[in-house]
């Protein structure tokens, strides 16, 4: 059966109506999977409701600037629940813990999903679905949420959901930043939201060993003329000679989109050995590379996608191959 399509106000009625919530976000989360998941939870608490945050990975220290940073954690255990509503992810298979979500829906748990993504599975496995390809970010359609529940929106919130905002529009320069996430964040900072805070810690400040992995990557880039496409890569090993800590993929590869004559960006990591991570940069009004990385069971963004796959980076001849 077919998700019925919601917007806001429907899903602010539904979190009206939960004692209980239990909040998703997707595998390897960015800036606006913890801001728009940590925020909805913590505006669920300030109404005296119970939320239950999963995901796998602690929020990392580059988001330690933010208030309460020591309180936001994820939980362990399954815990039953009123309604358990996803995060910014299009497809089950990129949600994180999708036992305890599966688990939801088979003990009757309502289930809505709040996404900015193009359409994936979730459409036949949720009840309700807002899913708008317009907003810049999750993070952005949870302030609409908490609007429509005419909830004072604490500063706390307000960081939160500001740096999804950021993180997803690079602080305003892809294309999908729109009139609407600008009032978004003039709103936010009305609120507190700390803008300033943001940029520097998300976007300017890099210690020494992430500026040396920087140019390890720019100085063997490989360009292809006939394609338009620029590959950079890391491995393991390059990461553990420089002593670097950290998710650097998704920094780089919106550095690299700035190279002029790049029509696709490629930016490779290996996160582990046998694992890859493909991040895919645009800024060519013809192509979607959301396509791509939905192919190869990923997916993302109409400019910005990726994919994880097993696979090891070889270079041999002076040439860069995957196997």
């Amino acid at each position: 059966m077919a998700a019925q399509r919601v917007s806001s106000k429907e899903i602010s009625e539904l979190l009206k109506k939960a004692k209980s919530v239990a909040i998703f976000g997707h595998i390897l989360p960015d800036g606006d999977c913890y801001g728009s998941v940590f925020a909805l939870k913590m505006a669920m608490e300030s109404l005296g409701k119970q939320a239950f945050s999963y995901l796998s990975e602690d929020v990392p220290e580059s988001l330690s600037f933010l208030e309460d940073y020591e309180s936001l954690k994820s939980q362990k255990y399954f815990c039953p629940a009123d309604l358990a509503i996803v995060l910014d992810s299009s497809d089950v298979k990129r949600t994180e813990n999708q036992n305890f979500l599966s688990r939801y829906k088979e003990e009757g748990t309502k289930v809505c999903l709040v996404d900015h993504h193009t359409l994936g599975d979730f459409m036949g496995f949720v009840d309700y679905a807002w899913q708008d390809t317009e907003k810049s970010s999750t993070s952005e359609m949870i302030l609409d949420v908490l609007k429509a529940m005419d909830l004072k929106i604490k500063k706390e919130v307000a960081t939160l959901l500001l740096t999804g905002i950021e993180t997803d529009t690079s602080s305003f320069q892809n294309q999908n930043t729109t009139t609407e996430s600008l009032e978004a964040a003039a709103f936010l900072m009305s609120k507190g939201a700390r803008h300033t805070r943001i940029v520097n810690n998300t976007f300017h400040i890099k210690d020494m060993d992430t500026i040396k992995l920087y140019g390890l990557v720019l100085e063997r880039l490989v360009y292809s003329k006939k394609y338009g496409t620029i590959l950079g890569y890391l491995t393991q090993k390059d990461i553990k000679s420089i002593g670097a800590e950290g998710d650097f993929s998704s920094g780089i590869a919106n550095y690299l989109n700035t190279i002029e004559d790049a029509k696709v960006i490629i930016f490779i990591t290996e996160k582990e050995e046998g694992i890859l991570k493909v991040s895919l940069r645009t800024r060519d009004e013809k192509v979607d590379v959301s396509n791509l990385a939905k192919a190869v069971g990923g997916g993302g963004h109409v400019k910005a996608s990726g994919f994880t796959t097993k696979g090891k980076i070889i270079i041999k001849d002076g040439q860069v191959q995957v196997v």
